[in-house]
């Protein structure tokens, strides 16, 4: 690695002509943490775990390998040198013509849906709707076979079989409970924890600044905080229980569905498109 972190990152951008407020623009990232990104001024950065967020988006939305970033910046924070994975050389439908890159970039959030496996609740719905289905079969035919039997003995005298499917009134869907009312806090502010349930993607964000992006484990708690909007956005919404300053509100959405929700002090804040 011949160039610092910085001038790798800023000529990285000019030679796809792009300036810091459109890298801005496009990240949501505030164009005052990108400058100390390039010119290696880490004490301005929030945090060292947000600043690894930040430098990882920032080398991706460049096409440049997020690994060898982090590497770059251990090796100039830390001391600690770590040769970064060489990658094949890549081309997409995004490159512009004059500005090629040899790195691939990031999946979006539908290739990381798309990517996930099977999750055992599905299974387990398919398998109760099966048997629910045989079960009523098993009682159409005695019910029917029952009727039968009292026409042939008493062919003078109605039956009088009353037959009730308590299974009926099964349901199956899988829609989260209404959310309780909105209790805004005393200082301002809007407080969002999500507790992972299981291994998946999610996106946190408050006041435009990312403050987790990528796969969270199971039981794994993530928390922030906002004084105007703060964003919730992932690809499964069965897999996380969500709190609300200090409220449960149940799961954030359904099974598998993909959720972009956002709350502000005043209460929830109805996204684009809902």
């Amino acid at each position: 690695m011949n160039d610092g972190l910085g001038i790798w990152l800023r000529r990285a951008r000019e030679n796809q002509q792009l300036s810091l407020a459109d890298v801005e623009k496009a990240l949501r990232i505030r164009r005052r943490y990108l400058q100390a990104l390039e010119v290696g001024d880490y004490t301005a950065l929030p945090g060292e775990i947000q600043a690894r967020g930040f430098l990882r988006n920032y080398a991706r939305f460049l096409r440049l390998p997020a690994e060898e970033a982090v590497s770059r910046y251990d090796a100039e924070l830390h001391g600690v040198p770590v040769q970064p994975r060489v990658r094949p050389a890549f081309d997409d439908a995004r490159n512009t013509p004059g500005r090629p890159s040899v790195f691939p970039s990031p999946p979006s959030l539908a290739e990381e849906v798309s990517r996930k496996p099977a999750h055992f609740p599905q299974v387990a719905i398919l398998v109760a709707l099966i048997a629910l289905g045989f079960f009523v079969v098993v009682v159409v035919l005695s019910y029917l076979a029952l009727q039968f039997v009292n026409d042939q003995t008493t062919p003078t005298q109605a039956p009088a079989v009353t037959l009730t499917l308590a299974a009926a009134s099964l349901t199956t869907s899988q829609t989260p409970p209404a959310a309780p009312a909105f209790a805004a806090s005393a200082d301002g502010q809007v407080y969002v924890r999500l507790i992972a349930k299981e291994h998946a993607w999610v996106n946190v964000s408050a006041d435009s600044l990312v403050i987790f992006q990528g796969f969270a484990e199971a039981n794994q708690e993530l928390t922030a905080s906002a004084t105007e909007m703060l964003i919730v956005a992932t690809g499964n919404g069965g897999a996380f229980q969500l709190y609300v300053n200090g409220a449960d509100w149940g799961v954030l959405g359904t099974a598998n569905e993909v959720v972009r929700r956002a709350w502000g002090p005043s209460g929830e804040i109805l996204m684009e498109g809902q």
